[in-house]
């Protein structure tokens, strides 16, 4: 009686509250084999792949009136088991899903085909997402930046997300190293592009996305024509102290439910297996009220229960990909190789970065890296050119929160600053020469803590040396 709680509403009807729905979910769930549910899992996801792409082409193109000749197609690569450092390379390779002879990438492929040969011959645009994201996190971009610069376009889902393969993790060799973690994204990227033959791309990653991107620039220079990170995770070097100081400042229960964040990452407990422990209906209450929180710009109803559903799906599908997490990063999002360093020595032309402006991501890693760039350039050794770009009223989700200018900062990394009109929307560009930056980006609670103490400190200073001077 206690756990199936009803209550009447106004009109004296009998509404059933979570309980109910949770306890049904998890009877479905207990006797409904592990095939049929990922069964089920893989249609949704699917049906909300198909809806996001009818959204992206309905309400998302730069010109409307000329969206026939924008062709979008769900494409599945197949990539030799080979290709990845995975231990068992038999039939099936230890797959979760989609257990065959050959590994899947899948992804989405845009092409506008009212552009030339000529403006064709302009390398293609190779988007990789973040976190426990999936290639249609970008729906709300991949029309209109094919329309405006890119004639074609391909998101994909990484390795191990998505409706690409997901081998079991803990085949990959070492998987404890940072290398080995690398190894298993950059060299299915690299399979991918060889089996669709491009020569060169212009490669975007958002947040993990972009630290994978790097890692894949630092192996196969010769492939990426131009690297654009999104937010990149990843970038800034790891203070310890500086995060400890941080970290003892904060309120006890604050301290503590960071402690178990920091206990639970340590021990590979990711954000999917979470939801995975729940009945689905708990799980799904809880993505959607994320993409409420974290999306306000996402206003239509339907646009906002279709993304929920995709993000959904995505975290109940068999974990893979999503194990790399601790072996790439230290608690706080801090690389255990950090970007700051690695990117000078890339043996590519250009990098541009672009953050939002209410990014929790550092900027000034990227303004770091600038320098850094400029310094080596200056000393004679060869280092990309660094450009930084800030999106306005935007947070780490930037190609959602503010789309119009999210396409216009990343045509202008692209090299196509001449096809926009003058009426788009520009981001900000920033030089690590000037201090704008500064006043542009909100603070990250790490520093606003900082110099926090060091005006406390500095009071007590300037307190002290009063009472000296009086006496």
């Amino acid at each position: 009686r206690h756990k199936f709680k009803v209550q009447s509403n106004s009109r004296g009807r009998i509404k059933v509250t979570w309980y109910a729905k949770a306890m049904t979910s998890l009877v479905s769930y207990l006797f409904t084999s592990a095939s049929t549910q990922i069964a089920n899992c893989v249609k949704d996801l699917r049906s909300s792949e198909a809806s996001l792409v009818e959204i992206a082409r309905e309400r998302y193109a730069s010109i409307p009136h000329d969206i026939s000749n924008v062709h979008l197609e769900l494409i599945d690569t197949r990539i030799p088991h080979s290709a990845v450092p995975i231990k068992d390379n038999s039939k099936g390779g230890g797959c979760q899903i989609f257990p065959q002879d050959e590994l899947i990438v899948h992804g989405v492929k845009v092409v506008d085909k009212s552009f030339t040969n000529k403006q064709n011959e302009t390398p293609p645009l190779v988007m990789l997402h973040g976190y426990a994201n999936g290639c249609l996190y970008f729906y709300r971009n991949l029309v209109s930046l094919s329309q405006t610069h890119f004639p074609t376009i391909y998101a994909l889902d990484m390795l191990g997300w998505g409706l690409s393969s997901r081998p079991k993790f803990e085949t990959v060799p070492d998987n404890t190293s940072v290398e080995s973690a690398e190894a298993f994204f950059v060299e299915s990227l690299e399979a991918w592009r060889e089996k669709n033959q491009i020569d060169k791309m212009m490669l975007a990653g958002h947040s993990m996305g972009g630290y994978i991107s790097v890692a894949y620039a630092e192996k196969y220079p010769q492939r990426v024509e131009r690297l654009i990170l999104l937010s990149p995770v990843g970038v800034p070097e790891n203070k310890i102290d500086d995060l400890a100081n941080f970290v003892n400042a904060l309120p006890f229960t604050t301290r503590l439910a960071l402690k178990t964040f920091r206990f639970m990452f340590g021990q590979g407990i990711t954000p999917s297996m979470f939801l995975r422990s729940m009945p689905q209906s708990r799980s799904k209450q809880l993505v959607e009220g994320y993409v409420e929180r974290r999306l306000p710009s996402i206003e239509c109803p339907e646009e906002k229960s279709v993304l929920a559903n995709y993000l959904h799906q995505n975290a109940m599908l068999p974990g893979s990909g999503e194990h790399c997490l601790s072996r790439i990063l230290n608690p706080g999002a801090f690389a255990k190789k950090p970007l700051l360093y690695r990117i000078p020595l890339l043996n590519v032309k250009s990098v541009h970065f672009l953050y939002g402006q209410n990014d929790w991501m550092d900027a000034k890693g990227g303004i770091d890296v600038q320098k850094l760039c400029s310094e080596r350039r200056g000393d004679g050794s060869h280092s990309p050119q660094v450009h930084v770009y800030g999106v306005k009223n935007a947070g780490h989700l930037l190609m959602l929160e503010n789309a119009d200018e999210f396409n216009s900062a990343l045509i202008m990394a692209g090299g196509g600053e001449h096809a926009l009109s003058p009426d788009s929307p520009k981001p900000e560009q920033f030089d690590y020469l000037n201090t704008n930056h500064e006043g542009f980006f909100r603070q990250s609670r790490l520093k606003a803590q900082q110099e926090k103490e060091q005006e406390s400190a500095d009071t007590v200073g300037d307190a002290t040396e009063s009472v000296q001077t009086t006496q």
